[in-house]
């Protein structure tokens, strides 16, 4: 990471801390970045050895008082957020379960698709079947069975690779959405 990317992942670790105390420590490790890369040092080796940001921010912040640390939330905002509870509450509560039954709507289409997959498996082996002892007697409808037959494989094939799919990105996705959630808990 260079000098630029170290300072502002600093500055925004610092956050909690006065504006004038973020400013002093960015201008010092800038200033000891800068004192090191006039020695022939890189930025990436240089902010390598300081260490992980969060963890150097954490002891920052430690080591500061605090009546200085930054308080996220006024009395007023407390009032409002308790006030307000039944009402955000149930707001919170209806969008939650509009979500859970839309993810669920969507394993229900993709239920749905494996059905119509194993529906066309089933009739076309059952077409075949069909088929056979209909050869001696009607050759004609024997000929459209088979064919009833070959189109409802093909059919089942595509509702199996397209239902695999689907089911895939979904699967993906929710992946992906535990991950963003894991990340701003952090």
């Amino acid at each position: 990471m260079n000098k630029n990317e170290f300072l502002n992942k600093l500055k925004a670790a610092l956050a909690v801390l006065p504006e004038e105390d973020i400013q002093k420590t960015v201008d010092y490790y800038s200033e000891i970045i800068d004192d090191a890369v006039e020695e022939g040092e890189s930025e990436q080796d240089i902010t390598e050895r300081r260490g992980d940001v969060n963890e150097r921010a954490d002891k920052i912040r430690k080591e500061t008082p605090v009546q200085k640390l930054k308080r996220k939330y006024g009395l007023t905002a407390a009032i409002l957020i308790t006030a307000g509870s039944p009402i955000w509450i149930a707001i919170a509560a209806a969008l939650l379960a509009i979500a859970a039954a839309l993810y669920i709507s969507v394993w229900a289409v993709i239920a749905s698709l494996f059905a119509v997959f194993a529906a066309a498996a089933l009739g076309g082996a059952a077409m075949l079947v069909v088929s056979v002892p209909l050869l001696f007697v009607r050759p004609l409808d024997a000929m459209l069975s088979f064919g009833t037959a070959l189109v409802c494989a093909g059919l089942s094939v595509f509702m199996f690779y397209l239902s695999v799919w689907i089911a895939e990105l979904v699967v993906r996705f929710t992946c992906w959405i535990f991950s963003k959630i894991r990340r701003r808990k952090k």
